[in-house]
């Protein structure tokens, strides 16, 4: 029966794998919809740290790369 059930270290290798896919996939769809980028330049530059960089570069975006767009548009995430 032992055969059957991998290891622990597998599991926790394919999950960490899963997660470091799925926030390459959602960094990678949430630059290309996000059309307020003011240059074309910023967006390569955050294509590459996320296609290059695989796990820190869409954490990376995802923590900083929003928020700079959020402060190009000053009057549409404003609460009033």
């Amino acid at each position: 029966m032992e055969l059957l059930t991998p290891d622990i270290g597998l599991l926790i290798w394919t999950l960490l794998s899963l997660a470091s896919l799925g926030l390459f996939v959602i960094a990678l769809i949430g630059l290309v919809r996000n059309k307020h980028w003011p240059d074309t330049t910023t967006k390569l530059m955050w294509t590459m740290l996320i296609i290059f960089v695989p796990t820190i570069g869409p954490i990376l975006y995802l923590a900083i790369g929003r928020k700079q767009t959020m402060r190009l548009l000053p009057g549409r995430f404003c609460l009033k």
